[in-house]
């Protein structure tokens, strides 16, 4: 983990949820579908047209429920990784967005096969914004095989691009 003031996963989660003007949960069954240039697309998660309290993130944590907020919420790329090279592709990600002043770099897991990281970008220009993710995603396939995908994706439609809250805070 990079940014020195977060210490702990309580943090990261009030970090990543105090611009959150929603919240999703996920449900037992498929609760919405929406249809898009044709294609059907299911959703187990309901939104909540609220902020995120203490209460719900301690809820989330005890792994009662799980929350999720919209990459729409928060200034920063995700990537998840599902490859055997963790920390090869983690030691990558950081050395270029160092390289580009982006110092908040936060490693969570979701289990032990997948790492989600967080890189805080604060950028408001979409096309800037393409531009870094494919720069940092053509450096990274120079390395690695493509075992990661970046979000948000503009392809996809904004339930696709939910971030589902970590519970755990990884240093390397």
């Amino acid at each position: 983990m990079t940014n020195q003031s977060i210490n702990n996963i309580e943090e990261l989660l009030e970090y990543l949820t105090k611009d959150s003007k929603g919240y999703y949960i996920e449900q037992p069954t498929i609760y919405s579908k929406e249809n898009i240039d044709g294609h059907t697309i299911y959703s187990r998660y309901k939104y909540f047209n609220d902020k995120i309290d203490n209460n719900l993130l301690k809820r989330h944590l005890q792994k009662d429920i799980n929350l999720a907020i919209s990459l729409e919420n928060i200034d920063a790329i995700v990537y998840e990784y599902c490859g055997v090279n963790q920390e090869a592709f983690y030691f990558l990600l950081q050395y270029y967005f160092k390289q580009k002043n982006f110092k908040n770099i936060f490693i969570t897991t979701l289990d032990n096969s997948k790492m989600v990281v967080y890189v805080e970008v604060k950028m408001k220009n979409f096309d800037d914004f393409n531009s870094l993710v494919e720069e940092i995603d053509k450096n990274l396939t120079k390395k690695l095989d493509k075992e990661w995908r970046v979000l948000p994706d503009f392809k996809v439609p904004k339930i696709g691009n939910l971030l589902e809250l970590p519970r755990e805070l990884i240093n390397f």
